[in-house]
């Protein structure tokens, strides 16, 4: 199912069924006047349907929680996009798919979790914008149901037990560590969680002693303007030193991102015929692509789940950045290399802040990486037009 129908389900319906089901939640919270006391007491449960990179990026909060609670069994809501991610972290006893191919599925899938996740002790709500998530975790009757609000509180508030503010300006994972500390847990440092992350990931040997890269060129439907067009990843080449005769470089990522890698390749053989070029996208399982990438000398790619794999692992990392701030989504991680591209213009960030990106899809914000002329201009509406 298409991502624009996806939003549209969620906004429209997810703000109908709210107004209808919000009076009856407040007066039975205050008829049952439940123990909402913050310690976990049996069961933890996780709504996260898109973005595996934010599961990443929330893993040290997570393991904090595992590690005060450590009988309390793990669950996560997601959608099939998501699953391979929610795997390869290991702290997840169970994960409940939600089907979003067709909005039966979703009504179907989703009726099936609800019933999976009834009375649970505490649930908490990761996705910061959705409407329908608001939706499943009251509907679940949680002890304690805990989720953000941006601006306005009206769709949240007597829904959650526990709401909490989230600055899109800031970094997403200073909340999601609230969510640890809320819950008297503490945190795991960013170290702990690399070594944890490390520990699942099987070994790989190799077979080359040239210099790698692993790059990663997509991204998930949510924010395609983060993506490079062929000519700036060639580029880029040019402005990277590197060693042509003793390098390789493996583009990775999902079936989706094989033609634009493919792309990719064709252009840069021109220019360097001793570099070899291999395209895994679609070919590996996550977990597979994730040896790789920890065998890696370096990994250059946009703001995406394998960014922040990446980082984890320590390899040197080169990140360029766009419609999304990096400060909202890398934290600091002592002691790692990395190199951070992004020009500051004034239609960036747009990526959560706007339904769509004011550029159409003309992201200058990418552009001004590699030409500096157009961060300058003043009148940037020639560019990315009026609507």
């Amino acid at each position: 199912m298409r991502l624009t129908a996806v939003k549209w389900i969620d906004s429209v319906l997810g703000s109908i069924f709210i107004v209808m089901i919000k009076p009856a939640v407040f007066l039975l919270g205050k008829l049952l006047n439940r123990d909402h006391d913050t310690q976990v007491k049996d069961n933890l449960c996780f709504v996260k349907l898109l973005g595996g990179g934010s599961l990443v990026i929330a893993l040290p909060a997570i393991l904090g929680l595992k590690r005060r609670y450590p009988k309390a069994s793990c669950t996560l809501i997601t959608t099939p996009s998501v699953q391979s991610f929610s795997d390869s972290l290991g702290v997840f006893n169970r994960i409940i798919i939600i089907n979003d191919r067709s909005f039966l599925r979703i009504l179907f899938s989703g009726v099936n979790a609800i019933v999976r996740c009834f009375n649970a002790d505490t649930m908490i709500d990761l996705e910061v914008y959705s409407k329908l998530t608001t939706l499943f975790t009251t509907l679940t009757c949680a002890r304690n149901r805990i989720g953000f609000f941006l601006g306005n509180e009206f769709w949240r508030k007597n829904l959650y037990t526990h709401l909490m503010f989230y600055n899109r300006y800031a970094g997403s994972f200073v909340f999601y560590d609230q969510i640890a500390y809320l819950l008297d847990a503490e945190p795991t440092s960013v170290a702990a969680a690399s070594r944890h992350l490390n520990a699942l990931i099987p070994g790989t040997t190799r077979n080359s002693t040239r210099w790698r890269i692993c790059i990663s060129a997509g991204c998930s439907q949510l924010g395609r303007e983060r993506m490079l067009t062929p000519e700036q990843w060639c580029r880029l080449f040019s402005e990277r030193p590197i060693d042509p005769g003793n390098t390789e470089v493996i583009f990775l990522g999902g079936i989706d991102d094989r033609p634009l890698s493919t792309d990719i390749i064709n252009r840069l053989s021109n220019d360097f015929e001793s570099v070899i070029f291999l395209n895994l996208c679609g070919k590996m399982k996550l977990i597979e692509s994730l040896a790789l990438l920890r065998s890696a000398d370096e990994f250059w790619g946009i703001d995406s789940a394998l960014l922040h794999y990446a980082r984890l692992f320590g390899v040197v990392s080169l990140s360029l950045w766009g419609p999304t701030d990096p400060d909202t989504r890398l934290k600091p991680c002592p002691g790692l290399k990395e190199t951070i591209r992004y020009q500051k213009i004034a239609c960036s960030p747009c990526v959560h802040m706007a339904e769509k990106p004011p550029c159409s899809g003309n992201n200058i914000c990418i552009q001004a990486l590699f030409d500096p002329a157009v961060a300058r201009r003043k009148n940037i509406s020639d560019v990315i037009g009026i609507h």
